[in-house]
């Protein structure tokens, strides 16, 4: 009998999600990014990139900002420390999972 873990296992499922998945690769490359450019970029309504906004900074992966430009209050994403690191970690996993160790 095998005692060796299923390497799916390792996969957080908060993290399946593909609008999640792409909101967290956008941000990988970016210091920050507006969430105008995030919407238009993913092509998702205002209503679920907030939604999903939301799920990932409830899990600290991500850190949202609000800032005044010219008299609007612009909403401003970025991935946090654990973010990065829990979403680097995740891509490794996966690796493993699709190509083996």
């Amino acid at each position: 009998m095998s005692t060796a873990r299923d390497p799916r296992e390792a996969l957080p499922t908060i993290l399946h999600s593909p609008v999640r998945l792409a909101i967290l690769g956008a941000l990988r490359h970016v210091q920050a990014a507006d969430f105008g450019d995030l919407q238009r970029s993913l092509e998702i309504t205002t209503a679920e990139l907030s939604r999903q906004l939301g799920v990932l900074h409830r899990e600290e992966l991500i850190e949202i900002k609000k800032v005044q430009r010219h008299r609007h209050t612009i909403t401003r994403a970025r991935l946090s420390e654990q973010g990065r690191s829990r979403f680097e970690d995740y891509l490794a996993e996966l690796h493993r999972v699709a190509f083996g160790p």
